[in-house]
C-alpha cells in the first residue's frame, strides 16, 4: 500500500492485497454499502486470499442481519466450494435460522465487524485471547510497524493497526512521517473522524506539532 497522501485520487490499487486493505477500510466506513461487500467477497476468492474469504462474507451476513435472504444465498453458494467444511456449516446454519442467535460469536480472519446478535460465550482461561495470539504472530512475523499494521488491516482487526501505529508516533522523539502516514491512510479510508480527533489531541497534549498531511485530513474529516 503506497503513501496515500500523494495518491489521494489515484485509481484502485493493482496489487491484491493492497486492494483488498482498501476495500476492508471501505467496508468500514460504509457498512451498509452492499456492493463494496460484494467486491470484497469477489476480491477474497483470489487464491492469495482465501483465508479471508469467511471473513468477508461473516461481514456481508452482519451487515444484511435477518433480510436479504436471497442475497446472501446467493454468495454463499457462489463461495461454498472455497469454505471448509465447518465455516460452510456456519453459514448453512445462519441462512437456515435466518439469524446467528445460536451461533457462538466468533470473527473469521478478515472479518472487521462485529455481531451484536450471536451467542456470546464465555472463554476458558487457559484459552487465549485473539489480541494475545495476534500480538504474538506479528511480534515472530514482522519486524516494523508498517508491516504489522498493515497485517492487522487485512485480517480486519483495525483498531489493532492504528494502536501500533499511534504507539510508535507518541513514544519516539523525532518525527515519524511514514507512519503517520500509514497511521493518517486508514483515518481517511475508514472515515475514522472519532479516532482521527482522539490522536490529534494525544499530539497536540505530547507537545507533537501537527503537520500539514495531519492538517489536510482534519479539513477533510469535516465531511464525514
Amino acid at each position: 500500500m503506497t503513501s496515500f497522501i500523494s495518491n489521494l485520487n489515484s485509481t484502485t490499487p493493482k496489487d491484491p492485497l493492497d486492494k483488498w486493505r482498501l476495500l476492508t477500510l471501505t467496508v468500514r466506513a460504509n457498512p451498509k454499502e452492499l456492493t463494496i461487500h460484494t467486491q470484497r467477497i469477489m476480491q477474497a476468492m483470489d487464491i492469495h486470499l482465501q483465508p479471508y474469504l469467511s471473513g468477508a462474507l461473516q461481514d456481508f451476513f452482519i451487515t444484511l442481519k435477518a433480510t436479504g435472504r436471497p442475497v446472501k444465498e446467493k454468495m454463499f453458494n457462489l463461495t461454498s466450494p472455497l469454505l471448509s467444511v465447518s465455516n460452510r456449516a456456519y453459514f448453512k446454519q445462519w441462512l437456515e435460522e435466518g439469524t446467528d442467535n445460536n451461533l457462538e460469536c466468533i470473527r473469521y480472519p478478515g472479518a472487521t465487524l462485529i455481531s451484536d446478535t450471536c451467542r456470546k460465550v464465555t472463554l476458558d482461561n487457559e484459552k487465549e485471547d485473539e489480541t494475545t495470539i495476534l500480538k504474538t504472530f506479528l511480534n515472530e512475523n514482522y519486524n516494523n510497524p508498517i508491516d504489522q499494521a498493515r497485517y492487522c488491516i487485512a485480517y480486519g482487526s483495525i483498531e489493532h493497526g492504528q494502536t501500533l501505529l499511534k504507539h510508535q508516533i507518541l513514544s519516539k522523539k523525532r518525527k515519524q512521517p511514514l507512519i503517520e502516514q500509514e497511521l493518517l491512510g486508514i483515518y481517511y479510508h475508514s472515515q475514522n473522524k472519532e479516532a482521527l480527533d482522539a490522536m490529534t489531541e494525544s499530539l497536540l497534549k505530547a507537545v507533537k506539532p501537527l503537520s500539514t498531511d495531519w492538517k489536510k485530513i482534519q479539513s477533510i474529516a469535516k465531511k464525514w
